[in-house]
Formats: C-alpha cells, structure tokens, sequence
C-alpha cells in the first residue's frame, strides 16, 4: 500500500510538471506568435541575415527590397537585393558590439531599390541567435524625408547666412559710398563758406546753413541704419568706462543748442546730483541722449527741453522733458518699435526713419539701465533713463586715451616755430577726398598722398613724415589698419601720430582703430574744427585759422 501511494504521488507531481511545461509552452509560443505578429506587421523593414544571406523578413523588408513576398529572398543573398555596401559596414559595427556589448552597428547609407528608386536608409544591426545559427538581426528606417528636410533646413541656414553677410556688406558699403563723397560736399561747402564769410547776404548764408543740415539728416539716417543692423546681426560691441553724467549732458546740450535757439526754444540742465557716475559705453550713452534730445527739439513748437539729472535709491536719473505735441495713447506702446512713426503717408509733418527711439531703448539696455515714457497729446513727453550708480573715484577719465602716451609727451619747445615744415602724410584712396585734404591742409602743411600700403610705406621711408591720416579702405591687399600695426612695429616710425580718418563708421571701426595703433579717429564726414584740434593736440602747434 505504502509503494502503490508513493506511485500515485509521483505520477500526480509528474502530471503536475507536465501542466506547468505545457503551459510554458502554450506561453512562449503564444508571445512568439505575438512577437512575430508585431514583427511582421511593423512598418520598418526587418530582416535576420546568416553568412549574408536572408533568413527572415518581414513584409515591409519585402516591399522595400522590391519583392512580392518574403519568401522570395528567404536563402538569398542580400546583396542581389538593393546596392548597398551596409552589411559591410554593418559587419564590422557587429565585431565591436561582440567587442563591447554596450555598442550597437548603427549606420546611415544610400539605398538602391530594385525599382531603381534611390532612398536613403538607417539601419540598426545587432548579432542575435537565430535558430541555434549566429545571426544578424537589422532593422531599416526609410529616412529620405527627413535627410530632404534637413538638407532643405542646411540650405536655408546658409542662405540666411549668406543673406546676412551680403546685407552686412551692402549697408557697409553704401555707408563708405554717401560718407566719402558727402565728406567732400560738406568740407567744401565749409571752406567756401568761410572764405566768403564776409561778401554773401544774409539769404546767401542760408544757403550753406541747408547743405549743413541736409547733410547732418543724411548721416543721421545712415548711422540710425548702421547700428540697427549691427544690433540684429549681434555684432555690436560694447566699451563701458567710468561716465560722469552730466558732463555728457552738458557736452551733448551745447552740441544741440543751435537747434533750438533756432527754433526759439530754451534749452537747459538741471543737475539734481553732483558726482553722477556710471559705468556705460559712451557711444550708447550719448547716442541715447542726442536722439531724446534731438526728438523732444524736433517735436517742439512752443516752450523748450530741460534735461534733468537726479539720483533715484542706488539709481542715476536723466529726464529728457519737453513741452512739445505729445504721444498719443494708442501710440504710447509702439513707440520704441522698429521703424514706427505716429504719422505716416506722404502728409507725414516730420522726416526720419522710425529708427531713433528703438535704438536708444537698445543702447540702453545694453548697458543693463532702463528707458520710460509719459506722456499726453498736445501737452509734451518725457523720457526717463535710469542707470546703476558707480562709485565715485577721486579722478575721472572721461576721454579715451593716448594710444602712445610719449607723443603728449613731447615738449612744446622742441617744435619752436617749425609748424610750416610740418609733413603730413595722406594715406587716401579717394581722389576727391585726396584733393579736398590737400586744399584743406596745404596753407599750414605739406601734404604727401598715397591711395595704397606700399606707396605709404615708400612714402614713409623717403621723408620725414610727422603725422599721417589713415583711411582704413585702400588699393591693393593691404588695408589701413594692417598698414598701421605694420607702422607702429617699426621703431622708426612707432612714435609717428596716426589718425584715422574713415567713412567705415560702425561701433567697432574705431575700437578696431584705436586697437591696431592709431592715436585718434574721425568718421567722416568730419568737422574741420575737429581735425584741426586734433592736430594741434598732436603736434603741440597752432593752427592757423
């Protein structure tokens, strides 16, 4: 009886283990009928390969090698199907994966269908076990589309690209090409003016007052489209220093005082807070200001501008008010938009592009301060800059330096009256620019004109040079600041005074001027007052007038 149990017990325990393989089965081959189920129905391409040869595909494999049915590749070698050299490549991505099993064959390739068709494909190989064999199990993405549109997304990055540098380019050049000539216009203007001081009519003199200003609004416009484009492209380069307020307010006031007494406007400061410093760029500052200012003069009819400076907690305050026609509310939040006006058509009362308000809240900004605006139609604006206050040192710098500090150096006494000898060297490639220089200087210097690097530099070496005026563009493949650095390496020439003079005026143009070894820079068109200031300060002389 005892056996008979112990029978009954084990065919009961073998039963039992023979439910629970059966079941396994049933399991594995049920996930294996759903694994086949998903591989066969999947959308990507997917194949099991041998020694080369197709061991399984699925229907998508068979569509995209060009075949009706799987069956017809089955033992077939893959390279009949598709010219391609990815399960060549795919190989040796396998050996590193066997290598380091944290890797897998990864591969992109062009793929030729049998139909001729040509796609570009990736292809995910990895080694498996198929069938006791080892294997190769690949999957395939159809990726032509995305290799279009990323070829479609390249081009256009690079039109882009390219259509930014020939805009940058195009408005550097029409810069150069209204600066060089207006410069000429100006200049003559200025002389002719002078010479005939005492012989034209008062009507007469408004003649030359229009040439004045029209050229003035011409170079406003080019330099408001100059440094808007430099913004957009991120090529704007900041300089910040140490700034006492008001005396660039005060500076800017006298510079504009013309226009409103013109106008028969007042023009005044209110300096609430002595000792005003910030640390800025002194482009951005003053162009914000002269901007703000020149607007509150040009939207004034009655009354005037007062500029105040105050201190506000940490906070330095500049407060453009003016009495003039007001914003209106609807307009208020548009106001420092890219090239908006209020009034636009061809019944519009004032010119300008729309550009001086967003630039001056970008100069602004970048100088980590803050721009606001109040105003009422009809009753007047005001404008208020706020800046971080600096700390106030016991000397302020407020101008840039001397590039050589020895040639302020230079004893006075040393030149005694030697000031007809003077040379001045002309490195010009314009030649109207080139004739205007020689009349504008030839009564006080003698000139010496080169349009290119070499002519300068035999110039240099033949004659005793004692100031030279740079133009950055010349003939021939050297440019004026390669011409300057070469200059100042030579000691024979390093200590001569150099100022550029330039209608290549963005930002970084005198930064770039200043860098390479020139002493000072003027963007043309200049004041004659200004080059002549400048070369009495240089060569310690005075300057006829």
């Amino acid at each position: 009886m005892l056996t008979t149990g112990i029978i009954v017990i084990i065919v009961i325990q073998q039963r039992r283990l023979f439910n629970i393989q059966q079941k396994n089965l049933e399991a594995l081959a049920e996930s294996e009928q759903r694994y086949r189920r998903l591989v066969n129905f999947s959308p990507f391409p997917m194949a099991v390969l041998i020694e080369g040869c197709f061991k399984y595909v699925n229907d998508a494999g068979a569509k995209l090698f060009g075949v009706l049915s799987p069956e017809e590749l089955i033992d077939k070698p893959i390279a009949d199907f598709g010219k391609t050299a990815f399960y060549e490549h795919a190989k040796d991505r396998i050996q590193q994966f066997l290598n380091d099993p944290r890797d897998m064959a990864f591969i992109e390739e062009k793929f030729v269908r049998n139909d001729g068709q040509i796609i570009d494909i990736e292809v995910t190989a990895i080694p498996i076990t198929y069938d006791g064999m080892d294997a190769v199990q690949v999957v395939i993405r159809d990726i032509t589309e995305r290799k279009r549109s990323e070829s479609e997304l390249i081009a256009a990055k690079e039109r882009a690209e390219q259509s930014d540098r020939l805009k940058d380019a195009f408005i550097a050049n029409i810069s150069h090409e209204i600066r060089t000539p207006l410069n000429v216009i100006l200049g003559y203007s200025s002389l002719i003016m002078a010479e005939m001081a005492d012989r034209v009519t008062a009507d007469e003199q408004t003649f030359f007052e229009s040439i004045e200003r029209g050229g003035q609004r011409l170079m406003r416009t080019v330099e408001h489209i100059l440094n808007i484009s430099s913004i957009q492209a991120g090529t704007f380069e900041l300089h910040p220093e140490r700034l006492d307020v008001n005396v660039r307010v005060e500076k800017l006031v006298q510079d504009l005082r013309s226009i409103a007494t013109e106008k028969g406007l007042h023009l005044e400061t209110i300096d609430e807070y002595q000792g005003a410093i910030i640390i800025a760029d002194r482009y951005c500052l003053d162009q914000a200001l002269t901007n703000l200012i020149d607007n509150a003069l040009k939207f004034t009819n009655r009354g005037g501008v007062t500029i105040r400076v105050y201190k506000q907690d940490r906070r330095v305050c500049i407060e453009v008010k003016d009495t003039g026609i007001g914003i209106s509310a609807e307009y208020l939040p548009k106001v420092f938009n890219v090239f908006s006006q209020e009034i636009i058509g061809y019944t519009r009362p004032f010119e300008g592009l729309g550009l001086g308000l967003a630039l001056t809240k970008r100069y602004v900004e970048f100088n980590q301060g803050s721009i606001t605006v109040k105003s009422r139609k009809g009753q007047g604006t005001t404008f208020t800059l706020r800046f971080l206050s600096a700390t106030v040192p016991e000397t302020i710098q407020t101008e840039l330096p001397l590039i050589h500090e020895e040639l302020a150096d230079r004893p006075a006494s040393e030149e005694g009256e030697r000031s007809s000898a003077r040379t001045i060297l002309v490195v010009e490639d314009d030649e109207q620019t080139q004739e205007y220089m020689r009349v504008l200087l030839k009564k006080e210097f003698t000139i010496k004109v080169a349009t290119s690097g070499s002519e300068a530099w035999d110039i240099l070496s033949q004659n005793g040079i004692d100031l030279i005026l740079m133009d950055l563009s010349l003939r021939g493949d050297e440019d004026g600041l390669h011409l300057t650095r070469r200059i100042r390496e030579n000691l024979s020439f390093h200590t001569v005074p150099i100022i550029a003079i330039t209608a290549h005026a963005f930002p970084d143009d005198k930064q770039k001027s200043l860098a390479a070894g020139c002493n000072r820079y003027l963007s043309k068109p200049f004041q004659i007052e200004e080059l002549r200031a400048l070369l009495q300060e240089l060569l310690h002389i005075p300057i006829k007038e």
